[in-house]
């Protein structure tokens, strides 16, 4: 019977290996046919589902050849995988899709199927109203909003960009709009599939779980065996990295010493009131994404294009990104600067070509985001972002303008219209004659007149210097950077095998945690006061949360086991590195409502934990090969170092696909498809396909190498997911 195995085994194995490469060649194929002709032609292609059925088969005859060594996880697994891919095969073989167009007052009740002819809809839809809601002060589109009537319910429905319709079973998401009132709602009717894949996704999740608490398992097995042995531990490899800043030789803006006096002021700015200084960080972060800029600090950017614009315009300080966003700008790198928005006429050329695409279309992420930044600027100069003038009404309520903005000339002094209507000419002015003394003088002056009139609503001097204490320390790439190559370093020191010295290594492995542990805990505590809520609710917020449990986990772990001490301070380096992708908080810009989703921010948080115990794994192989290189005695190290490696990506898988299914979740809930063949959801699937197999093999004793061959190259699946997909794939999860 061992021969029609290995045989079966192999057999399977090509299999997987054959889809492997076919979603690889969808995920190219796509990029230059589109969506539609990639599902068409590759994923839903008769020959993919043969090979899918095909790879099911291997793996149901293996478990049963197998099943006497079979654990009740092992049943749950095998059962989870088959129940996913009947879902899939319900979804494309009974589910309905297609396109409904609905003009004002029109009942209808047929949509245009995307296989082709009109499918009937046991109801009729008519649109009732349509709205396009912008942000405050601007034109730039915040959410598409339709009320529509179904004629089997008495109560309008609902539909916008981040809630969609549901009636028996049907989906209705919104997809475009017409200037005449017209709509085009995206039409998902999967009454089998959803539910039997639903099914498969907890019961995946679940024989995880079981596994986990099973004392027989290998992961338990693994587990006792590598927790008791310091020597398992990963290699250093680390560079330098340089923090120096290029020379401020860039344009004129204010002193730095007079633009932190006009960062000392209030605005209302979120619906919130802060200094001056949280807006212009947010604001300098949007631009280039960091919170200075050639050495001039957030306040001197907000400066400089308040009272020395033309210098600015000039500055290529936009942080472009998307391809096809340069390529149509003429960028030769990733910078931009103002003009180069504008076409020869003066018309932001971003914003043309935005208002041009489909609401569906999958570059419109790259050129909003373009356009967003753009819009900042021209934000900023009609007054609209520039909250600080606080008056009160004859009911004593306190509204906050800007200079630009209609006064409320009954309630205000002609001194005070005067003052609030010249106020940025005074500082103009101050500032052709250089007389930054007076101009500090001016900024003083202005906080007396807010405190004047909104002093009641003022947040308290207490309050005000602790967001401007919370806005220094907030933690930048850097730090993150630094706590990797420490964490990089520590382990290398370890796994070199140098026990002299290896006590203070730990100590200050230790120190190094125990302050991360306060200086996060200290912003999250900063951050609660200045919210007002439990900041819990963003992915920045949450990434800093997780950071903060990696850090107090390892230093409670660390006792027993070193690659708990030393993995921890990397793994939390890879956390702040993840938060650092989110930005400063609150956000500059709005975003859309369905982008602060709990699903979505646990879906991003699960899988970057996945992915930072995979660069574990990584960096143990790469230990390993040099062991073998270098080492004669190597055999001992690389089979614990295996072993280590093994006991990671076990967790690591279970966070990957826990990820994939949150996101699935999210997308269904959200939009009616938990799957859509994106770039990025095909390549977390190959990742997980990739790590899945070694999990499942029993590795030869004798050749330990091949496994961390394997990991190594496995890894490549990792970087093209995370960096490849968003660098040259693109698609809806594109942001690089």
């Amino acid at each position: 019977m061992k021969f029609p195995v290995k045989i079966l085994k192999i057999a399977t194995a090509v299999l997987v290996a054959a889809l492997v490469v076919v979603m690889a060649v969808g995920t190219v194929y796509e990029r230059t046919h589109g969506s539609e002709s990639a599902i068409a032609a590759i994923y839903h292609h008769p020959a993919t589902v043969i090979l899918w059925m095909l790879a099911i088969a291997g793996v149901t005859a293996l478990v049963l050849m197998e099943r006497r060594q079979m654990r009740l996880w092992g049943w749950m697994q095998w059962a989870s995988v088959l129940l996913i891919f009947i879902g899939a095969l319900l979804t494309n073989f009974t589910g309905e899709s297609g396109t409904l167009h609905l003009r004002p007052h029109q009942p209808v009740a047929q949509y245009a199927g995307d296989r082709g002819g009109q499918l009937d809809l046991p109801f009729t839809v008519t649109l009732d109203t349509f709205e396009v809601q912008t942000y405050p002060g601007t034109m730039a589109p915040m959410d598409f909003v339709a009320k529509v009537h179904i004629s089997e319910l008495s109560d309008p429905v609902v539909i916008s960009m981040n809630h969609i319709g549901n009636h028996k079973n049907y989906r209705f998401y919104m997809s475009d709009y017409t200037k005449d009132g017209s709509i085009e709602l995206l039409v998902s009717h999967d009454p089998w599939g959803i539910t039997v894949i639903y099914i498969g996704f907890a019961l995946l999740l679940l024989s995880f779980i079981v596994m986990f608490c099973d004392p027989e398992s290998r992961f338990r097995t693994l587990w006792r065996r590598t927790a008791v042995r310091a020597s398992v531990l990963l290699i250093l490899l680390c560079g330098t990295v340089s923090m120096a800043q290029a020379k401020n030789d860039g344009p004129r803006t204010l002193p730095k010493e007079t633009a932190a006096k006009m960062g000392d002021t209030y605005i209302l700015y979120q619906n919130r009131i802060c200094p001056v200084q949280s807006f212009a960080r947010d604001f300098t972060y949007k631009l280039c994404g960091s919170t200075s800029y050639k050495g001039y600090t957030a306040e001197q950017v907000l400066a400089g294009w308040l009272f020395y614009f033309d210098d600015w315009k000039k500055e290529p300080i936009f942080k472009i990104k998307g391809e096809e966003v340069r390529n149509m700008m003429g960028l030769e790198g990733k910078r931009a600067s103002l003009d180069d928005f504008l076409n020869d006429y003066g018309e932001n050329t971003i914003g043309m070509m935005l208002d041009s695409m489909k609401m569906n279309d999958p570059r419109r992420s790259q050129f909003s985001a373009a356009n967003k930044q753009y819009m900042q600027i021209v934000s900023l100069l009609n007054g609209t972002l520039l909250k600080v003038f606080p008056l009160k009404d004859e009911s004593d309520a306190i509204s906050w303008y800007s200079h630009t903005d209609k006064l409320p000339i009954d309630n205000l002094s002609e001194e005070e219209y005067l003052y609030i209507k010249k106020h940025l000419s005074l500082c103009q002015e101050l500032i052709v004659q250089n007389d930054m003394d007076m101009l500090n003088t001016v900024f003083e002056k202005h906080r007396v007149f807010q405190k004047k009139h909104a002093g009641d609503v003022l947040p308290s001097d207490a309050k005000f210097k602790m967001e401007k204490v919370y806005n220094i320390i907030t933690p930048g790439r850097p730090m993150a950077i630094c706590t990797i190559l420490l964490g990089l370093l520590f382990l290398g020191y370890a796994v070199a095998g140098v026990e002299r010295g290896s006590v203070w290594v730990r100590r200050v492995s230790e120190c190094i945690l125990l302050f991360a542990s306060v200086y996060l805990l200290v912003l999250f505590v900063l951050r609660w006061i200045l919210s007002g809520y439990i900041p819990l609710t963003g992915g920045y917020e949450t990434m800093l949360f997780l950071a903060l449990c990696v850090a107090v986990f390892s230093l409670l772990g660390g006792r027993r086991s070193p690659i708990v001490l030393h993995g921890g301070l990397l793994i939390m380096g890879f956390v702040l590195l993840a938060a650092m992708m989110e930005g400063v908080r609150p956000p500059v810009s709005h975003t859309m409502p369905v982008l602060k989703s709990p699903l979505l921010l646990i879906h991003v948080a699960v899988i970057m934990f996945a992915y930072a115990l995979l660069a574990f794994a990584w960096v143990n192989s790469v230990a390993a090969l040099l062991n073998r290189a270098f080492r004669k005695e190597w055999r001992a190290s690389v089979l614990r170092l295996r072993d280590a490696s093994l006991t990671m990506l076990y967790p690591s898988l279970f966070f990957l696909v826990a990820g994939i299914i949150i996101g699935s979740v999210w997308a269904n809930i959200t939009w009616g498809n938990y799957w859509s063949w994106d770039p990025k959801e095909v390549w977390a699937l190959i990742t997980a396909v990739v790590y899945a197999i070694p999990l499942y093999l029993r590795w030869d004793d004798k050749r330990p190498m091949l496994f961390h061959l394997y990991v190594l190259l496995a890894f490549l699946s990792v970087l093209i997911t995370y960096f490849g997909v968003n660098m040259l794939l693109g698609g809806m999860h594109s942001y690089a």
